[in-house]
């Protein structure tokens, strides 16, 4: 199979514009992501039980169990 060269994009002022936004608003949005992961983890390892945790600030315990782990006996 032959590898087909992408045709060069040539972008008005405009869309220029607008993706240079999406871009960064793409990067504020994976950096507050990224801040509201780290809180959740400070606070489970201050205590705070997992369901109360999901409960207030939406997250799904078991996204929170594929990031972190689940929590060890020892841990509730």
């Amino acid at each position: 199979m032959t590898a087909v060269p992408r045709p060069t994009t040539k972008l008005t002022d405009e869309q220029r514009r607008l993706l240079d936004q999406a871009v960064e608003s793409a990067k504020t949005y994976r950096a507050a992501e990224q801040k509201a992961w780290d809180d959740a983890l400070a606070a489970r390892r201050a205590g705070v039980p997992d369901e109360l945790l999901c409960d207030e600030t939406g997250l799904s315990r078991a996204t929170l169990n594929r990031k972190y782990g689940p929590r060890r006996e020892a841990d509730e």
